[in-house]
């Protein structure tokens, strides 16, 4: 056991053999003789020696600077001082050892990067300095490019207007742009090592963080749509453009992202759907969405065995209200209508504008006619209801198609089709009133569609004729007037009734030509009735012809039949029009013009089955008309229903003060012509007189009146 007060005294170390001499001189002379680094002394301000490296490095030989003044050849001007001060320090034993770097100079002139390791020592009981110098030249060079090139991306990711930003691989911020501060609100500095989980609402944040844990797990580039919230709370939304960079060994070191704010066209994109898809009037889906919908929940009702309604609505007299009060009444009553028809159905379902006056309801999952005939009379009530536009009310009505699927049909293109056939059938049992589709609607449809084909073959291969009611005057009985009535008797069908294939032609677009070619055989016609006066008649002869609202509208027929009088030298009031109420009504420029271009050229206007619509009275001095004709529906019940015989005497009376003449139709008895005789009615036409007959009839009943 070691004894306390006894020191432990280490053994010195052995003495160095010759061997190890050796070796270790020869280690040193391998330092000496290295091509990197090179190695020299200093004492007494001198370079006592160089190894070969030290020399080649400033363009010398070792002879060349051995014994020079030290390092001073060797330094540019500008850090000389500093070397020598550095120097001088170390030999005086200010300082054991340096380390510094310094602009060398090479003996052809070019400047150097220095770098030295210098330690002080002893040599022959004199202070020195063994140092060591590296040429850093190509290393500094280096590091200025990466220098340079890491202030111009910094530059340019200034400069990019994108918001810009960097993440480590643990998805914590390293930096960003001006551009990225700015769009979120916040400073750099507030998100340097900071997570998306500490500056993002928690929902926003996860979507960040999932999306870049994916680019993280397989590193590549990712492109993805998101909100993003500022510090002000408003969200915008954006693509993100994301990559990962890599580390020198190939590991992943974070991501660069790129924002670009797509908000204005999110909301284009959304206003440009909200105009293709929803009625701007109404806000209503148009028809467009209505079909995507319709198909959506056929292939719903498909999947689960369901059913579907549909209800194909159109508003009745529309047109009148719409003509009468001017389209922006017109534009409310549509709105408040839209707004009557949603209050009547379910939030589930769905109400479209069809276009015009029409609007579609989708009744899903409703198969029994109880609830469906519930909706569709809730609407017709809601719809009757007066309609307040502006200071003056207006009435209208609805006329409902109901079609069913699956039982009626199984693609949207025949649903529609049927509730439009069975909207029109509501329509001709009266209006007001909704009615289901059936077969035999779609038989009509059929021959209506064949109708219009054989009626464009009938105006081609003339099988259309005129024939002409006489229409005496009730004081002497001559005839001086005749209403030319168009006629068409098919090869297989025999004769087809106006009012079946009127409509058809109107809605062909065929209304045109017809009245082209009533307007010639009408012109002709009065031509050769003139001719037959006697000489020296003084009462003039007139045809009455029939006008579609669509022929004052467009076409051309009205200058068919100006053309046809100045070729033929008559005068305008030859012929007269005859209109209804509703184009009487219509106040639209290209209709007005027409009017006052026929009055001008001398052609008198009829007002047809006055007393049955609007009646508006300020209208028959304004638009210039010289004729009103009494409906049937008053001269039928004139004998046995004094309301008809009061109605009918306060007309002529009126249109008497107007300076108007008064024809009254459907005379039937002598007790009507009685009747309207002692009411002074100026003409009468009807069965007692006479049939509507053909042109040689017609011709050879005036040539036989007397004188």
């Amino acid at each position: 056991m070691r004894h306390p007060s006894v020191r432990h005294i280490m053994p010195p170390p052995p003495p160095l053999t010759d061997a190890l001499v050796r070796e270790a001189e020869s280690l040193l002379l391998g330092l000496l003789r290295n091509d990197l680094i090179g190695v020299y002394v200093i004492q007494d301000h001198v370079i006592r020696y160089a190894n070969r490296r030290f020399a080649e490095m400033f363009g010398y030989t070792p002879d060349d600077i051995s014994n020079q003044p030290a390092l001073e050849q060797f330094v540019a001007p500008h850090d000389r001082e500093r070397v020598l001060a550095n120097v001088a320090r170390r030999i005086r034993g200010e300082a054991s050892t340096a380390h510094y770097t310094f602009r060398g100079q090479h003996r052809d002139g070019r400047t150097l990067e220095m770098e030295v390791f210098g330690n002080r020592t002893q040599l022959e009981g004199r202070p020195a300095i063994i140092g060591l110098m590296l040429d850093i030249t190509a290393r500094k060079a280096a590091e200025q490019t990466t220098v340079e090139q890491l202030h111009f991306i910094g530059q340019l990711l200034e400069a990019i207007p994108s918001p810009v930003f960097f993440k480590d691989e643990q998805a914590r911020y390293l930096g960003c742009n001006k551009a990225f501060e700015t769009y979120i609100g916040r400073q750099r500095g507030e998100l340097i090592g900071r997570s998306v989980f500490d500056i993002s609402p928690p929902e926003l944040a996860a979507r960040y963080h999932e999306a870049d844990q994916q680019l993280f797990d397989h590193p590549g580039v990712q492109t993805y749509e998101a909100s993003v919230e500022s510090t002000d709370g408003m969200r915008k939304e954006v693509i993100f453009n994301k990559a990962t960079w890599l580390r020198s060994d190939g590991s992943v070191g974070g991501l660069v992202g790129v924002i670009t704010d797509i908000t204005d066209r999110k909301q284009t994109e959304a206003l440009i759907w909200m105009q293709a898809n929803y009625d701007p009037l109404t806000g209503l889906p148009n028809r467009r969405l209505l079909n995507d919908r319709l198909a959506e929940q056929i292939k719903r009702a498909q999947r689960d065995q369901g059913s579907l309604a549909v209800l194909f609505i159109d508003l009745d007299r529309f047109k009148e209200v719409n003509d009468a009060l001017g389209h922006e009444a017109g534009d409310q009553l549509l709105m408040e209508a839209a707004r009557r028809v949603v209050g009547c159905v379910r939030g589930t379902d769905t109400v479209a504008r069809q276009g015009g006056d029409e609007f579609t309801v989708l009744l899903p999952g409703l198969s029994e006619r109880a609830p469906i005939e519930r909706i569709a009379e809730d609407i017709i009530l809601a719809l009757t209801e007066p309609f307040q536009l502006g200071n003056e009310q207006a009435y209208v009505s609805a006329s409902i198609g109901i079609t069913l699927f699956p039982q009626d049909a199984d693609n949207p293109v025949a649903i529609l089709k049927q509730a439009d056939q069975a909207m029109y059938h509501a329509k001709e049992e009266g209006r007001n009133r909704f009615s289901y589709f059936s077969p035999a609607m779609q038989e009509r449809a059929m021959l209506r569609v064949q109708l219009g084909k054989d009626l464009r073959a009938a105006l081609a291969e003339r099988q259309l004729s005129l024939h002409f009611q006489p229409i005496p005057s009730l004081g002497s009985g001559s005839i001086h007037k005749a209403e030319a009535l168009l006629r068409w008797t098919h090869p297989q069908r025999g004769p087809v009734p106006p009012a079946e294939f009127i409509p058809v032609a109107e809605e062909l677009g065929l209304i045109d030509a017809i009245g082209a070619w009533v307007f010639r055989q009408a012109v002709a016609t009065v031509a050769r009735w003139r001719d037959m006066q006697p000489a020296g008649a003084t009462d003039e002869v007139q045809i009455t012809v029939n006008a579609s609202p669509r022929q004052f509208a467009t076409g051309t027929s009205l200058e068919v039949l100006l053309d046809e009088l100045d070729r033929r030298q008559l005068p305008g009031s030859c012929i007269a029009l005859e209109i209804t109420e509703g184009l009487l009504l219509d106040e639209r420029p290209t209709v007005t013009a027409q009017l006052a271009r026929l009055s001008a050229a001398g052609i008198q206007t009829s007002l047809d089955d006055f007393g049955t619509g609007y009646s508006a009275m300020a209208y028959l001095k304004r638009m210039d008309i010289h004729t009103l004709k009494i409906d049937r529906s008053f001269i039928r019940d004139l004998t046995t229903d004094p309301s008809d015989l009061a109605i009918t005497e306060a007309i002529i009376a009126m249109a008497h003060k107007l300076g108007l003449e008064v024809v009254a139709e459907g005379v039937e008895t002598e007790a009507q012509r009685d009747c309207l005789i002692a009411a002074h009615c100026d003409y009468g036409q009807g069965y007692l007189f006479a049939r509507p007959m053909p042109e040689d009839a017609f011709l050879e009943l005036i040539a036989c009146q007397p004188a």
